[in-house]
Formats: structure tokens, sequence, C-alpha cells
């Protein structure tokens, strides 16, 4: 998420099918066709992510459980992606889905350090209130695991370890979680 002059934070989904066509589905805070606000682009961005995530039929208590390892690593992802944003940082909070990998960036440096942060034990988010906010949502923990449950779940399923990437001048952190198979 990033500010521009006016104040305006930008968040912004894009879905790209291949390189040459740039998004065919976009949600951006400007386009003045929704809210803007952090939890109306978690809850739309999340539905669309999730929405390719096979849910087999498990019944729990006589209800059925639509939830699965996959999307709760999910959900962490993208919440930790928004809690951790330096809302001063140039550019902005970008999710992009392609066939088979979702990339989560946000302007800002990892606090822990990418070690600390893969190891998990430490949580130092850069933005306490939304985190606060998000538990009181049952999102995410204040426990340092969010991190290394995410490639846990990413180890189950076979698929290729997820991939952070920190860099600097301007400051971003990146997420990518592929689902493709693991060649070992």
């Amino acid at each position: 998420m990033t500010r521009n002059i006016s104040g305006e934070y930008f968040w912004d989904y894009r879905e790209n099918p291949d390189t040459v066509i740039r998004w065919t589905d976009r949600l951006q805070s400007s386009s003045g066709e929704w809210s803007g606000n952090v939890f109306d682009f978690y809850f739309r961005v999340y539905n669309k992510i999730t929405k390719d995530i096979k849910v087999p039929f498990r019944m729990e208590g006589g209800f059925r459980v639509d939830d699965t390892p996959v999307h709760r690593a999910l959900r962490e992802a993208l919440a930790n992606c928004i809690i951790n944003t330096d809302f001063y940082g140039k550019y902005g909070v970008l999710i992009t889905k392609e066939e088979n990998k979702i990339v989560f960036e946000n302007p800002g440096y990892i606090r822990p350090g990418k070690e600390q942060m893969r190891r998990g034990g430490k949580s130092d988010p850069r933005n306490k209130s939304l985190m606060k906010m998000f538990n009181l949502i049952d999102i995410g923990e204040h426990a340092g695991s969010g991190v290394p449950n995410i490639f846990n779940v990413w180890e189950d399923e076979g698929w290729e370890e997820p991939d952070i990437k920190e860099d600097f001048a301007p400051d971003r952190t990146s997420l990518t979680l592929k689902f493709i198979k693991n060649k070992r």
C-alpha cells in the first residue's frame, strides 16, 4: 500500500495468465468501484486467490468443512503482507496470481530479518494495530509461527519451497508460493 500526495493508499491485486496480458482481473483502490479499505481488500483478494483451491469433501460435527491447510496458509500470507506493509514506502501492496503461483509483495524490509522470519518464533509486526484487528477476526496469530507454517504446508503438499525475497532502495518484500510439485 503506498501513499500518494492526496493521502490515498493503493492496493493492487492482479491475475496474470501469461506475459502478454498484464492482467485479466484487477482490484485497485483508486478505481472507485469499491471502498478501498484494508479489510475489504483482504476479503476480496482472499476470495480471488482461493477460488481455484480444491476442497475435499469433509464433515465435522454434521457440518461440511470447506477449509484446508492451504487456505489457512494463504490467509496467513495475505494478512502478513498487509500487516507488515510500510505505509510510507514506495509503491503499494501487490498480489499477483498466475496459473501456478501467487506472489505477495509489500513495501518495507523484513523487520526481524529474512532468516528469523523463515525460522519463526519471534513476531515483530510493522503495524501492531492491524495485527490486533486481524486477530480479532481470527486471522493470523501474534506468535511468529505464520511463515514456518506456510513452509510446512507447502512441504506437506509436495510443492516447491516458498521463496522469500527482500529488495532495498526501495525496500520491498515478496513471498512467492508456487503450486508446482517439487522435483525431489
